[in-house]
């Protein structure tokens, strides 16, 4: 046998065994990195952390393109995308700290509290990808849809009685909360879930209203908001979004008619 046909050979049971430990995409680049080695004259080791790495790399974005794709996220909402020079209150440097997910580490929550508009429900959505590309599950609802679920599983035990995404995700975002005020039977369902995950798991809320506008919110029962509140406020991180209108700004600009040149 020939050196080359020892190489043919060594190659394809490189990939066979490599396929059959489960490298997906490895297998696809070994002889291009054996190449690259030879011509480096590289080390064992240092081909074989670039094979681990390149797999390893592989399968973080695949991770990554799954948990957004099950999360609910919004699409295209990251903090890159977010405009810090528009004219509204928003402290960039106290985002960027909330971006590196230490609350979500130490299981604690955030409102973001403001008025319509602003670019709330923007900011929880990029702090959500960055909990998922940190490795935490989380999960995307709106305040109506979780509601919706909440009635749905109580209505079932058999529902009831499994762990539900808005019980066990790493990290639950609330969207959109305040829009509509609550009776006393929602308002208790929403308490069930704030207590369920207290100290447990992470919360991030929006909402337009403000802390002392939630008693009216919710069925006007101070108790139950002083309930609620007590452990979201607990370990919370408050983060007020003031100014005009983001969405208004984008739509004006659109809308604005082209000037005529002249001449």
């Amino acid at each position: 046998m020939t050196r080359l046909q020892e190489a043919v050979t060594g190659l394809d049971a490189s990939r066979s065994l490599l396929e059959e430990m489960g490298f997906e995409h490895a297998q696809h680049l070994v002889a291009e990195l054996m190449e690259q080695a030879v011509k480096d004259n590289a080390s064992y080791s240092n081909f074989l952390e670039k094979v681990l790495r390149r797999e390893h790399e592989y399968r973080e974005e695949r991770r990554i393109r799954t948990s957004l794709k099950l999360s609910g996220l919004p699409q295209g909402k990251t903090l890159e995308s977010f405009d810090f020079t528009f004219g509204r209150s928003v402290n960039k440097k106290e985002i960027e700290l909330l971006s590196t997910c230490e609350y979500a580490k130490r299981k604690e929550n955030i409102l973001l509290l403001g008025p319509p508009g602003v670019g709330k429900s923007h900011l929880a959505a990029a702090l959500g990808v960055r909990a998922v590309q940190n490795g935490f599950s989380v999960s995307w609802l709106t305040a109506d849809d979780l509601l919706f679920r909440l009635r749905r599983d109580e209505e079932n035990p058999s529902r009831r009685n499994r762990r539900r995404k808005y019980l066990s995700s790493g990290v639950l975002v609330i969207d959109e909360l305040g829009f509509q005020v609550l009776d006393r039977g929602d308002a208790h369902l929403l308490f069930k879930v704030v207590s369920a995950r207290y100290e447990r798991a992470s919360t991030i809320i929006t909402s337009n209203k403000s802390i002392r506008d939630w008693p009216e919110m919710l069925a006007g029962d101070e108790v139950l908001t002083t309930a609620i509140l007590d452990r979201l406020l607990h370990h919370c991180h408050v983060v007020h979004v003031d100014g005009s209108s983001y969405r208004l700004w984008e739509m004006e600009q659109r809308t604005r008619p082209t000037p005529r040149k002249e001449g």
